[in-house]
């Protein structure tokens, strides 16, 4: 009987310092989930260092490259504050946006526009260059698979710095992906859901 009390205290206080563990680990998460809407959360799994990012609110998810050590920063913009990126004649119906930035700073970091459409497109190249016309951007398009996604790339040297622009077409939902680097744009892109 005492040898089942003492592994019943060994149990619990193995789960106690368990439970613990996971939420001493997980107060950065805590903390960049506090400004976020309901439906978008950063999760960090229990023993590597990997984060990712769901949005439940516009239905996809994808992981945080891991060289950038972690989340610094998450901005969720709300499609109405997005309305003067609508085009007269185009057929976009919702226009949202995410920003993310990691540990190592602002050449970590990715924005991800999302365009609902109520019709497919005409092919995401046209789509693509009809977007930089329209805001007055200039760019060459090029096609890749990424992933097993097909995807639409450009480099703006005119307006954006030389800002990497990467276009993916899923499901009546067009992906704009902004950021600095090629390699951090790819990884999301490819172990994302969308």
């Amino acid at each position: 009987m005492i040898k089942k009390i003492v592994l019943l205290f060994v149990v619990l206080g193995l789960v106690g310092g368990g439970f613990f563990y996971w939420w001493q680990n997980q107060a950065d998460v805590r903390e960049l989930n506090k400004t976020l809407p309901e439906g978008i959360r950063v999760e960090k799994s229990l023993f590597e260092e990997e984060y990712k990012v769901v949005n439940h609110i516009d239905g996809y998810e994808f992981k945080i490259p891991p060289e950038w050590k972690g989340v610094k920063e998450v901005e969720y913009v709300p499609e109405s504050e997005f309305e003067y990126l609508k085009r007269e004649k185009a057929e976009e119906v919702k226009i949202t946006a995410i920003y993310v930035e990691g540990e190592g700073g602002y050449a970590e970091s990715i924005s991800i526009d999302l365009y609902k459409l109520k019709q497919q497109p005409s092919g995401l190249k046209l789509w693509a260059q009809n977007l930089f016309q329209d805001m007055g951007l200039e760019g060459e398009f090029t096609e890749e698979d990424i992933g097993g996604f097909k995807t639409v790339k450009t480099q703006e040297n005119i307006h954006l710095g030389g800002t990497h622009i990467y276009f993916l077409e899923n499901n009546l939902k067009i992906y704009v992906f902004n950021g600095w680097s090629i390699e951090f744009i790819e990884y999301i892109i490819a172990n994302g859901k969308w």
